[in-house]
């Protein structure tokens, strides 16, 4: 003890204490950013944390666990596969360099259950509690806090097991909470695995003594106000969205929490007005703007959408979420009609986008694109692929069926109608397209049972009673049977409705029934009949004076009648 004196051991102290502190600060900062889903920022702050003490497990295993609540955020973003795989390098990491830390045996277990790896998880559990003293655990050198911690993370990491057990959740949740009763982290974890069990109720009672724990916290706020935006009660979330922002100003997700909900509400003003804040407030990162680009993109707003990725890859042309945003780019010019454009970005997003990141809407709209472009055939493939990833999509039957009827290849476009109408017999517009389809292959028995179970439904439906008058002219080519009658008396009282816009159509129902009533004439000459037939030729000269048909017809039945029947 001669070779110090007690200034010095103070001043050693001093600055060990300092080191500490300023650690503890920066990682706290660092967390935060987790929260706050500024992930990039995140990313950064834990890097230069590392490289400043790199025998720290905390900043291991809370670097990791970013990962993984970056994957929660936004799935699109990051695979399961890259976020398992960067979180389990910083968790073992932290094992390497500190382990005697039992978080990152926690975070390896975590990982292991997102891979399905039960038993695994199971060894890595009991590993990081074999570091917690059962009794006396007052004078452990690990903290109250840290070892509440690692039950409580051990709890929500089962979250995610199929063979979850809540009783078994709880016991860990106890354990917790004997250890450290005002962590407010605990009671945050304790309510989600609750909201996990569809215990809503009990859930926000666990949110809530989490926020009388630490009032200077909004996550609570914010996990009740999406809890309540589950069960539909929009106003209460905006509610406590709006308590989160009192507590914080600045924690960017009651932003973009309030911007999706006015987005859903339709009320797109504010919504967009929340969205911008939250872009604001996570530091103007790339993946804030790509999700910004979504929620554009979502909310129909296909050309703001678009002036946003573009102005992203101004910035930044090779932001690892450049698949992301040609894949945007492509669903947007495909709805905005540029298919040039949208061929081209679509073809740039299976250039960039990994195997397991490629979705079924992406050859959806792949498909759409070509059919769009002219090239049906290709797009039939697209489709099918499409199919094999969501099998249980069933409006892609009928995209291909689009394809092969643009192709006129009338027989597959049916097929696929059909097998369409099996999955979903109440689809009204693919039993019109089905009807469509037979009409012009010349299959006129079926296409007039399929107009008629459509007309059944939509009886005032214009182009189906003129098809199915149009099938039945056909099926009684001779007009003897008058099949086609009914129909195109059907059809003339639609159409007079607007009769200048249908006037083509007047005329053939008119031709129609002039014809069928001028056979009855030739068959039974009855006086009615032939009035009708003459007062059908009247009618159609007053829209085309020049038919001939018509007047030929007046003609006839006029020399026909004369004498015979009463004017």
């Amino acid at each position: 003890m001669s070779r110090f004196t007690l200034k010095s051991l103070s001043l050693i102290a001093g600055i060990l204490f300092s080191a500490s502190s300023v650690f503890s600060q920066d990682l706290k900062t660092a967390i935060n950013y987790t929260n706050s889903e500024q992930f990039e920022d995140a990313a950064k702050t834990f890097s230069a944390l590392i490289a400043k003490e790199p025998t720290n497990g905390d900043a291991f295993y809370y670097y990791g666990e970013m990962f993984l609540k970056e994957r929660n955020t936004d799935t699109s973003s990051l695979s399961l596969k890259e976020a398992t795989s960067s979180a389990l390098e910083y968790f073992n990491k932290g094992i390497a360099f500190e382990p005697g830390n039992p978080l990152n045996y926690v975070g390896v277990g975590r990982v292991n259950i997102l891979l399905g790896n039960e038993a695994e998880a199971t060894i890595n559990f009991d590993k990081a509690k074999a570091l917690l003293p059962y009794k006396n655990y007052k004078n452990s050198p690990i903290s109250l806090s840290k070892q509440a911690l690692t039950y409580a993370k051990i709890a929500e990491a089962m979250v995610k097991s199929p063979k979850r057990v809540l009783a078994v959740q709880m016991e860990l949740i106890e354990s917790a909470l004997v250890r450290d009763p005002k962590n407010a982290e605990v009671y945050l974890i304790k309510g989600d695995i609750y909201l996990e069990s569809n215990d809503g109720s009990s859930a926000i009672v666990a949110y809530n003594k989490a926020n009388e724990l630490d009032p200077t916290s909004c996550k609570a706020m914010v996990k009740i106000g999406k809890l309540w935006v589950r069960g539909k009660s929009y106003n209460d979330a905006i509610s406590y969205f709006n308590d989160a922002l009192k507590i914080d100003s600045t924690f960017a997700p009651a932003y973009r929490e309030l911007g999706e909900l006015y987005g859903l509400a339709g009320q797109f003003d504010k919504g967009i007005d929340n969205y911008k804040k939250f872009v604001d407030l996570s530091g103007n990162n790339t993946a804030a703007k790509v999700r910004y680009a979504s929620f554009l993109f979502m909310n129909k707003d296909y050309e703001g959408s678009i002036n946003l990725i573009n102005e992203i890859f101004t910035i930044d042309s090779e932001t690892p979420y450049k698949y992301l945003l040609y894949r945007l780019s492509a669903y947007s010019y495909f709805e905005t009609k540029e298919y040039s454009l949208a061929l081209t970005a679509i073809e740039n997003f299976f250039k960039t986008a990994k195997e397991e990141k490629i979705l079924s809407s992406d050859y959806s709209y792949f498909g759409k694109i070509l059919s769009k472009s002219g090239k049906d055939s290709l797009a039939i493939e697209k489709f099918k692929l499409a199919i094999n990833l969501d099998p249980e999509n069933y409006s892609l039957l009928s995209e291909i069926a689009k394809s092969y009827n643009n192709m006129k290849n009338y027989d597959k476009a049916a097929k696929y109608y059909e097998q369409k109408l099996v999955k979903d017999p109440t689809s009204l517009l693919d039993l019109y397209e089905l009807g469509k389809c037979y009409l012009n292959n010349r299959q006129l028995i079926k296409a007039d049972s399929t107009f008629g179970i459509f007309l059944q439904s939509k009886p005032d439906f214009y182009n189906a009673v003129k098809y199915r008058a149009q099938v039945n002219a056909s099926i009684d080519s001779t007009s003897e049977k008058g099949l086609a009658k009914p129909y195109y008396e059907d059809l003339i009282v639609l159409a007079l409705k607007d009769s200048a816009k249908y006037s083509k159509d007047l005329v053939n129902a008119y031709s129609y029934l002039r014809f069928y009533y001028f056979k009855q004439w030739n068959a039974n000459k009855k006086c009615d009949d032939g009035k009708n037939s003459i007062l059908y030729c009247d009618k159609i000269l007053a829209i085309d004076p020049k038919d001939e048909a018509a007047k030929t017809t007046k003609d006839i039945l006029k020399k026909d009648m004369y004498g015979k029947c009463p004017n």
